[in-house]
């Protein structure tokens, strides 16, 4: 009777409807992202179209009350903007500025309000950059979008969507942006500081050779000056059999283009690279670079992130030949004597700046 008894609860067991086995775990949904960014982690989002991921990328905004183009460049120092008349911004002083071309002096002015999209700020510390207004395709170019109002957000350049992002994150460790945010196969770098603090550069090592080179893409080629060539073994032997190039960078710049292909950025290896060799006073990591690529500038934590460029059409855009045709717009202005008591702009979300 025992061996009955037994036999019948392993029959019991057996016949066990499936629902009492072990339950199967879900697998968890993916973060939500916005603009490929982990949505959660964002605290406040600024974007815009870039209108062309060719040259200098543009973007719409509206300074004071005129509405327009800007240029985004990251080594520009100060807010830049061209006066449509001589009267349009009140001249305050001579202030010294460096291009990539030399230096030089112009005047800081105030711009009364920039605004990005969603985003507004006032009172913004200026400097000009010339009587008159470009036009691309039939709309003017206000200025220069530059550092002192990119450095206050994590900037994230994503070419292949043809659109800026500019973001504050989120005060909890796991929001702090890495190399995963932008993929698995994307990379991570320190940005150097210059002169003056500002985290404009990176390390790029050709050969043997460690070189600071600035992140701008308002500059459509990488370039090196002649300095940096001589000293990582360009004779001028070996440039004479380059070809001969002309850039315009507020006055005309010939040199030859090099190419190389044993370069290093952060974890990637044997990179090829195209650059100008020119009389120019810094290095540049330029669009021929940058193009095709998601670009993370995470200022408040000094990294630079970036993916490898897609396989996509090199979609230059009608407004291409505009920007091309005023390159002397994107010299790089650095100011070399600021005043004394100048004051952060604010951010364009009309939040102060940090401290």
């Amino acid at each position: 009777m025992a061996a009955l008894a037994l036999l019948a609860l392993a029959m019991t067991v057996l016949a066990c409807p499936p629902a009492h086995a072990a339950p199967r775990h879900a697998t968890p949904p993916a973060p939500a992202q916005l603009y490929g960014l982990p949505e959660a982690c964002l605290a406040h989002v600024i974007a815009a179209p870039l209108l062309t991921n060719s040259g200098s990328p543009i973007i719409p905004a509206t300074f004071n009350a005129t509405s327009g183009l800007s240029y985004v460049s990251v080594t520009q120092g100060r807010m830049g903007v061209y006066a449509g008349s001589p009267y349009d911004f009140p001249v305050e002083s001579t202030i010294r500025i460096q291009t990539i071309a030399g230096t030089g002096k112009t005047y800081t002015t105030v711009l009364n309000e920039l605004r990005i999209s969603n985003g507004t700020a006032q009172g913004i510390p200026a400097v000009m950059e010339g009587i008159g207004r470009p036009q691309i395709n039939d709309q003017p170019v206000l200025g220069i979008i530059g550092y002192d109002i990119l450095s206050n957000y994590n900037v994230l350049f994503d070419f292949p969507a043809r659109r800026m992002v500019l973001f504050l994150t989120t005060d909890t460790p796991e929001c702090t942006p890495n190399a995963n945010w932008l993929g698995a196969d994307a990379m991570g770098t320190p940005l150097l500081p210059d002169t003056t603090r500002r985290l404009t550069g990176i390390t790029v090592q050709i050969g043997e050779h460690p070189v600071r080179m600035e992140i701008e893409p308002g500059a459509d080629m990488s370039s090196l000056t002649r300095k940096v060539a001589r000293t990582i073994g360009l004779s001028g032997a070996i440039l004479h059999q380059d070809m001969n190039v002309r850039t315009n960078a507020g006055r005309i710049l010939t040199g030859h283009r090099h190419h190389f292909d044993n370069v290093t950025i952060g974890a990637w290896r044997d990179l090829p690279l195209d650059v100008n060799i020119e009389k120019t006073t810094y290095n540049v990591l330029g669009m021929n670079f940058l193009r095709r690529r998601r670009i993370l500038l995470a200022f408040p934590q000094g990294m630079l992130f970036m993916t490898p460029q897609q396989a996509m059409p090199d979609d230059r855009g009608q407004a291409t030949h505009g920007l091309l045709s005023t390159r002397t717009a994107v010299a790089r202005l650095i100011d070399m004597s600021p005043p004394a008591d100048a004051t952060p702009p604010a951010r364009p979300d009309g939040a102060p700046p940090p401290p």
